[in-house]
């Protein structure tokens, strides 16, 4: 349990603002925001974020319902875009280049997502995984293509003789695989994933876990959850954040997972943790 992994030792003061807790310099971040601030309306919703992503490693976006995770990850990729009121000040790196400058179509085709339910298009399984490719003018090599996403997925063995069919007639996990290797059709260096498993059964879930940790080799990846357990099992580094009164979520800890489940700096990481709060 993760009561249990919190480590045993003296009482030690745990700074609430401190904003060291907050940062971990990298070299060569794959993903950064540099003060990100998100907007709904006249309403903030994410306050101030600084944070890196390293490349190849497993990133947890952990906190409370309502403090602003998943506004964070659709910044990453512009998705914040696709909503009217929303407004993004601050600035979003991709390897250096600021997302703002960028086509929104590249920046998506660089940087995949993955819903918290499953949203396979209604169409094949081949077409399914060959959409991405196809959309960005690939006609040559499909059949590979779909085969090697599929494989990366850890889907092809159950659907190699089914790809015709529609991909409506998967379960719900191999719906959520379908569309991991629909994301790795077109090479993202990213894929964030909302909250992939929440709507599977533990077998489910199983899998995509064991996924994640495959694909991390090659792929980065971010991942908002509520399972403090899966964090932990899937994780590298995990970032926390937390909405005060005014319900403005802000970063209050980013560290090695060991560090924030077995060490948190910060007090309101340790109550979140421990499951005395949220």
């Amino acid at each position: 349990m993760i009561k249990q992994k919190i480590k045993s030792q003296k009482k030690i003061n745990k700074s609430s603002d401190n904003e060291s807790n907050k940062i971990i310099n990298f070299s060569d971040p794959v993903l950064e925001s540099i003060n990100l601030n998100v907007l709904y309306g006249k309403v903030l919703a994410v306050k101030e974020v600084n944070i890196q992503v390293p490349k190849n490693k497993v990133v947890s976006l952990i906190g409370p319902s309502g403090c602003g995770k998943s506004t964070l990850i659709r910044c990453f990729n512009r998705m914040n875009d696709t909503i009217r009121i929303a407004r993004v000040n601050g600035q979003v790196l991709y390897n250096k280049r600021d997302v703002s400058d960028m086509d929104p179509a590249e920046v998506r085709y660089r940087i995949g997502m993955v819903f918290q339910k499953p949203n396979p298009f209604p169409k094949s399984i081949y077409e399914n995984v060959a959409f991405g490719p196809k959309v960005n003018g690939i006609k040559e090599n499909l059949d590979e293509i779909v085969e090697t996403s599929l494989r990366k997925a850890d889907l092809w063995k159950e659907v190699k003789d089914r790809l015709k069919e529609n991909a409506y007639g998967l379960s719900g996990g191999q719906q959520q695989r379908l569309c991991i290797a629909r994301t790795l059709a077109v090479n993202p260096e990213v894929i964030l994933m909302d909250e992939p498993c929440s709507a599977l059964d533990p077998i489910s879930t199983d899998r995509i876990e064991e996924l994640i940790k495959d694909l991390s080799s090659s792929v980065t990846i971010v991942i908002v959850t509520h399972n403090m357990q899966q964090a932990v099992r899937v994780s590298d580094y995990a970032a926390c954040m937390m909405a005060g009164e005014e319900r403005i979520g802000e970063l209050i800890e980013y560290g090695e997972v060991d560090q924030i489940f077995g060490n948190p700096k910060d007090k309101r990481t340790e109550e979140y943790v421990t499951g005395r709060i949220g």
